[in-house]
């Protein structure tokens, strides 16, 4: 019988993804006892920030390490490169945990390209999932459409995946799978052939389906709610959450 990895990595191009079965302290992810798969993307370069740190000498800015997300955040508008930097992974407990994941990697061999192995460890990986989230930090688009469908299939349970790259010709049938990132009904509007996760201002009255797992419900989280699972998901509405 084939292990089962806990962690899987490589790199196409100018991008570093990780795929990783654990579990998560954040309550409004999943409860404590669910093994969940998470998906993660960064810039070849935020790795070599983080190695040429491993002495210990001297800590990483944390506005150093998200400067450098152009390749795996692309032209997100909440991203450092070229937007205002107000994604809500820009918090240092956050950021402590992908220094640390980075870290770790830096002791491996990390290959270029996806290969069988991968594949089957990753496979193995979502079969054993009780929630798979997309995107806990990076652009989840950036995956393999094919990839995504497999870790869907594979893992027969409730995910969660936006991008901002809904209106990109190349990104539409990540549609089936991921919610389009958007900021008000009318941005949502816009994005046609997608379900969409509109994230609103405090004094914005969006006709949304409230998120279950937001502050401002509290009744639910991700991995029991599934609703930001795309077109062929949960849920056929679109969903909002005042900004945060």
């Amino acid at each position: 019988m084939a292990k089962v990895p806990s962690r899987i990595a490589w790199h196409d191009g100018n991008v570093l993804h990780v795929i990783r079965l654990g579990k998560t302290t954040n309550a409004k992810i999943a409860r404590p006892t669910d093994k969940v798969l998470q998906t993660y993307h960064f810039d070849l370069r935020q790795l070599a920030l983080v190695r040429s740190h491993l002495d210990g000498k001297s800590k990483i800015p944390m506005s150093d390490f998200f400067d450098l997300d152009a390749a795996n955040c692309m032209d997100c508008p909440l991203s450092n490169n070229s937007g205002n930097g107000k994604c809500y992974t820009h918090k240092y407990m956050q950021f402590s945990g992908m220094v640390s994941m980075l870290k770790s990697l830096c002791k491996e061999a990390i290959h270029e390209g996806l290969d069988d192995v991968d594949r089957l460890g990753i496979k193995l990986m979502s079969e054993r999932a009780d929630f798979i989230r997309f995107g806990t930090y990076g652009e989840p688009s950036l995956l393999p459409l094919d990839l995504v469908g497999d870790i869907v299939v594979a893992g027969q349970c409730k995910w969660t995946g936006y991008t901002h790259q809904a209106r990109k010709p190349w990104a539409q049938d990540y549609s089936q799978y991921f919610m389009a990132s958007a900021h008000s009904d009318k941005d949502a509007a816009s994005i046609t052939g997608w379900r969409a996760f509109v994230c609103t201002e405090p004094d914005d009255t969006s006709t949304a389906v409230q998120c279950p797992a937001s502050k401002e419900l509290s009744v639910s989280n991700c991995s029991t709610c599934g609703l930001c699972s795309g077109i062929v998901g949960k849920g056929k509405k679109n969903v909002k959450i005042k900004i945060h």
